[in-house]
């Protein structure tokens, strides 16, 4: 492939990778500041227009008293306040249509030249559907709390957070694998259980996804706030749920802080000792060879994670650190897929037919 062509995707690639950074910044302060349910309408091309004079703001302002948000917990709002929450909802859809054009544009002008290979279009094609399902599923998600309670239903915030974690993980996969082509690598021949390595490293993801969409769940019912010691929650450590009559009823279980906030901290040790035995293994076999500082990252970033987890818990939930906690987990994200994408490529040096 043309130098000139890969380097344009890669700054095309890269370009958006920032772009979804920056999103789930915006959309993490949305959350934590209660922002989300102060835009009522969308509208896909007037939405961009923010209200620009004072009878504009009067007349959101009277939409938003409508709605339960405002009746049930925000009835002694000003119209000043009104406007704070109505910027980071605002400027939330509003990025999100920027990162459609950032990605759609190019995409097109690149694919009309024949950049794209067979297997970029088909991927290209999977990242297209999953930007379409998270704009509708911003929407749906909002929707849920304009109906009889103040609250975006949490398992919609949930699936929106993943998608949103999910095309960050195609864009990063993609774009690591276009970065490292023609990189001198290292003989991969004498590597020992590459395949194993390979599915611990599938399986971390697996785990860390999980524990980030229990983590939604927990922000979407305020569940850390509930119980703010650890590791035992209240006097002891099982949530009153699951020592009661209704431990069987999975409804009552996934609408339980207690509950939400016992199945996070599961899977955040279950993650944090997988991750640790997956990367311990894999640097004694030497698999991080050519890029040992994402060994160290990732041992560091993963118990940092998990203390400031702790900590965050013990301290009430502060947005800063709530919304590093949340950056926390996209930086070991991008720790994992970049060591699936090295690991791949040793696989398949490995067993290339010669």
């Amino acid at each position: 492939m043309n130098q000139n062509i890969n380097n344009a995707k890669i700054i095309w690639l890269a370009s958006n990778i920032f772009m979804v950074i920056v999103m789930v910044i915006i959309g993490g302060i949305t959350r934590l500041t209660d922002s989300g349910l102060s835009m009522i309408n969308y509208d896909l091309f007037r939405g961009i227009i923010p209200p620009l004079k004072e009878v504009d703001w009067i007349n959101l302002f009277d939409l938003y008293k409508q709605y339960p948000e405002y009746n049930l917990k925000n009835s002694s709002m000003t119209i000043t306040e009104f406007k704070k929450i109505f910027f980071w909802e605002y400027l939330h859809r509003v990025w999100g249509r920027l990162i459609g054009l950032v990605f759609f544009i190019p995409f097109l002008v690149f694919f009309i030249r024949g950049w794209f290979s067979k297997y970029e279009i088909k991927l290209l094609f999977f990242l297209s559907l999953l930007g379409v399902f998270q704009a509708f599923m911003g929407w749906y998600m909002v929707e849920s709390g304009l109906i009889d309670k103040p609250d975006v239903s949490h398992f919609r915030l949930s699936a929106h957070l993943i998608t949103a974690f999910s095309i960050y993980s195609v864009l990063l996969y993609y774009f690591w694998n276009l970065l490292s082509k023609g990189r001198n690598k290292i003989d991969a021949t004498k590597l020992v259980n590459l395949n194993t390595h390979h599915k611990n490293l599938i399986l971390s993801l697996f785990l860390l996804f999980s524990t980030i969409s229990a983590g939604a769940l927990v922000s979407g019912t305020d569940a850390g706030l509930s119980y703010n010691n650890f590791p035992f929650m209240g006097s002891g450590f099982l949530p009153p749920v699951l020592t009661s009559e209704y431990s069987f009823n999975l409804t009552i279980l996934l609408n339980d802080q207690g509950f939400l906030q016992f199945l996070h901290r599961i899977l955040a040790t279950t993650t944090l000792l997988f991750v640790l035995y997956t990367v311990v293994n894999a640097k004694r076999d030497k698999i991080f060879v050519g890029f040992s500082n994402i060994f160290y990252l990732l041992v560091a970033g993963i118990i940092l994670q998990y203390v400031l987890g702790v900590i965050i818990l013990k301290l009430y939930v502060p947005m800063l650190l709530g919304l590093m906690h949340q950056l926390g987990s996209l930086f070991i994200l991008s720790l994992i897929i970049i060591s699936l994408c090295e690991v791949r490529g040793m696989l398949e040096q490995k067993f290339a037919p010669t």
